[in-house]
């Protein structure tokens, strides 16, 4: 120890109190003064320690010196000279920036590390010297640490100013993802071309991507195709992952799609040892794209390269194609799905652990316990995972996975978007605009809408002009919001064609007249272009032969192919067609089948649908304890429509024994909660002496309360109650004065019935 001793004396003594003062330990302070002086004697030079530039401490916001503004003007290529010290100091940098994405690093630690690193980039040190300590050597993690990702930002820059290609793939991460910051593709293409002049095979990867698909940069399919199969014919098994992705039919690019040469591309890449390629061979396989189908054989292919490779996300693969209803084949298995979930979420899969805690929260798959799996979502998005925090913020408004609680629903996509997801500025405008639970705020849905538009969500410009249409949060301009979605209509936005085919299918609210025949032209247009909604909304008027021509047999094919691939709303459609006797002849054997596997499927409003059958007795016999078992299932699975049909049920004794109060009871919650019929059906129960003897104040509170509601047909009640005397005294000129009021409030005819329609 002779030369730490005399030669390295103060830079020993310097780094042992640090590294004492962060982790506590003798070792780690004996290893980092050994390896000082290994650093020494290997370079035949006495490392002094010379004068480290102090570090800024990083702001308790995110803000100050490590949030440098991002753009291109930093250095885009790799200094002339590189040092491995250099190198290795900006690896640090990067590990210690995913800490801070992550939300495992305290604030006051990370500005240790960073005194630390900083310090070792003074030039005259030695380059043997970064060897001794990582980040996590250093500092730990720490559990439950709010995620800074604009200090990861200002990590990765200077990372990248040091020359490393990792962490200008990591600033381009962040620009394709939009996690940190608003997602910019030329941002991102600039940040990957920069890894890939540094040499990096996966910058290469993702500039060839950006180039086929048109993101960030011109679009060139040949030149990023060709740049593709250069790497893969170097050996890049990720490369051959990325051609089979661009030829796999369902793919958004650009590219003329070959199932079976997506399946050769992916084999490659498995030859390879790529886990991803195999477990993509293994997807195909079971689905019979590309391939002969074989399942049993497809899940092996997965399973054995789980097994290997104890790759989690295999098992989240697994997980997606049992519980898929985009269009996938394979039969759908809630519970087959969690339990793959539930093994990833136990190995630490953050995907494994979202998924399992949305199944749980919601029952799907498993006995439900919204709390638990809320509490699992909940400690993902206290580590600022912003997929968990959108997945939260669904949880919470939801009534179906626990008691809603929409404040906290909104703090979770607030903070969310405050993280860079723009689809989080989307739910808010859902949240305000469309939640049952919340009384609507336009003004400020129309402002979230606005936002998620200017960050280039289609979605958000959709609503916008929906919006403005109907004079919602905006001045109304039917003209100028029509524009506004005909123009992404005209660029095959799939969702706009289906928006506009929603406005000219039934009259809506004064704004656009009904054009049906023009409703079903932009459905068609839209299914012609792979949409699912388009699609459906296309089959059912061609079953019903509204708008078009009626094809019954036509339109239940285009239903059934849809439901084939396990849509559940495809299924509930066509439970529809052959209950309500549109179609032709009513098949109630055959609603039944289809409601049952929408149930299967998650769809619990099927379960009303199901007891509605079997109380009108219309397609099947009447069997009132079979229609009220469905409603209690649909109940406990947090259905209000299904809790609004047992209260009833139980309040009258149909399929059930007579339990008024309890009735009355769960029919009041169901009000409370915001669906003001549940007061129609008291004031119902309570007129015509179903529900006890009749009680004309009590039935005129709750159709004033239903009236209050915006419920018109809660007025006519309460102009046949006065006119005819139930309950109350006869008073002809207050009758007339609640029909008159039934007139001005809306359509004279317009039922109280709850509609049943599948979407």
């Amino acid at each position: 120890m002779f030369y730490c001793e005399n030669g390295l004396a103060g830079w020993s003594s310097y780094l042992t109190l640090l590294i004492l003062e962060a982790t506590d330990g003798r070792v780690a302070s004996m290893r980092v003064a050994w390896l000082v002086c290994v650093g020494g004697l290997v370079n035949g030079m006495p490392a002094t320690a010379g004068t480290a530039e102090a570090l800024p401490a990083v702001a308790q916001n995110g803000s100050g010196p490590l949030s440098n503004p991002v753009g291109t003007t930093r250095s885009s290529s790799l200094p002339q000279v590189v040092s491995g010290l250099d190198l290795e100091v900006a690896s640090a940098l990067i590990g210690l920036g995913d800490l801070y994405l992550d939300g495992k690093v305290a604030m006051a630690d990370g500005n240790r590390a960073l005194n630390y690193y900083r310090a070792l980039s003074d030039k005259g040190r030695s380059s043997s010297v970064y060897a001794m300590i990582s980040p996590v050597d250093l500092i730990g993690r720490t559990a439950n640490v709010p995620a800074n990702p604009q200090a990861a930002e200002g990590l990765y820059h200077e990372a990248a100013d040091k020359g490393s290609p990792d962490a200008y793939l990591r600033l381009g991460n962040l620009y394709r993802d939009g996690r940190a910051v608003a997602a910019d593709p030329k941002k991102a293409f600039f940040y990957y071309r920069s890894a890939a002049d540094a040499g990096s095979d996966e910058g290469k990867l993702r500039v060839a991507e950006m180039m086929v698909r048109g993101q960030g940069t011109a679009r060139d399919i040949a030149g990023g195709l060709g740049m593709a199969e250069r790497l893969g014919e170097a050996g890049n098994g990720d490369a051959f992952v990325l051609l089979g992705d661009l030829y796999r039919p369902g793919d958004d690019s650009q590219v003329a799609k070959d199932a079976a040469k997506s399946v050769s591309y992916y084999r490659s890449a498995a030859r390879l040892g790529s886990n991803t390629g195999k477990f993509r061979l293994g997807e195909m396989t079971a689905l019979g794209l590309g391939t002969a189908k074989d399942v049993k054989g497809g899940v092996a292919i997965i399973s054995d390269a789980v097994a290997k490779s104890k790759d989690t996300s295999g098992l989240v693969l697994l997980g997606y194609l049992y519980s898929r209803t985009d269009g996938g084949v394979i039969a759908i298995d809630l519970p087959v799905a969690y339990g793959y979930f539930k093994r990833a979420a136990e190995l630490g899969d953050e995907t494994g652990i979202l998924r399992a805690g949305e199944m749980l929260s919601r029952g799907q798959g498993t006995a439900r316990d919204g709390a638990r799996g809320r509490d699992m979502v909940r400690r993902l998005a206290d580590k600022g995972n912003t997929f968990a925090l959108i997945s939260l913020g669904d949880l919470l408004s939801d009534g179906t996975a626990g008691p809603a609680d929409l404040r906290a629903a909104a703090d979770a996509y607030e903070r969310a978007a405050e993280l860079g997801r723009s689809d989080a500025l989307l739910r808010l405008g859902d949240l305000f605009s469309l939640n049952a639970l919340f009384a609507p705020d336009h003004v400020r849905a129309f402002d979230y809408y606005r936002r998620a538009a200017s960050a280039g969500e289609f979605a958000g410009a959709l609503r916008v002009g929906e919006m403005t249409v109907l004079g919602q949060g905006t001045a109304k301009n039917v003209e100028a919001g029509l524009r506004m979605i005909s123009e992404l209509a005209g660029s095959g936005n799939r969702d706009a064609l289906v928006l506009l085919g929603d406005f000219f299918s039934t009259e809506s609210r004064g704004a656009v007249a009904a054009d049906p025949a023009k409703a079903f032209g932009f459905y068609r247009q839209a299914a012609d272009l792979g949409s699912v909604m388009g699609t459906l909304r296309a089959g059912v008027m061609l079953a019903r032969g509204r708008g078009t021509a009626q094809d019954v047999a036509g339109g239940r094919a285009l239903l059934r192919k849809l439901a084939d691939a396990g849509n559940p709303f495809a299924l509930v459609a066509l439970g529809d067609l052959a209950s309500d006797g549109s179609a032709g002849p009513l098949d109630g054997p055959a609603a039944v089948a289809d409601y049952e596997k929408a149930v299967a499927l998650g769809r619990n409003d099927a379960l009303v649908r199901l007891g509605d059958l079997y109380r009108q007795g219309a397609a099947v016999p009447v069997d009132a304890a079979r229609a009220f078992g469905y409603y209690s299932r649909a109940m406990a699975s947090g259905d209000g429509t299904g809790k609004l049909r047992v209260g009833e049920m139980m309040a009258r004794g149909e399929g059930t024994t007579q339990d008024i109060a309890a009735g009355l009871a769960l029919l009041t919650e169901v009000g409370q909660a915001g669906d003001q019929y549940a007061y129609v059906l008291i004031g119902d129960l309570r007129s015509t002496g179903a529900a006890g003897p009749v009680d004309g104040q009590a039935a005129v509170a709750a159709y004033e309360k239903a009236v209050a509601g915006g419920l018109s047909d809660a007025l006519l009640r309460l102009g046949d109650l006065y006119r005819d005397g139930r309950g109350v005294p006869a008073d002809g000129k207050r009758a007339a004065e609640y029909y008159l009021k039934a007139v001005d409030m809306g359509s004279f005819a317009q039922s109280a019935q709850q509609p049943n329609t599948p979407n």
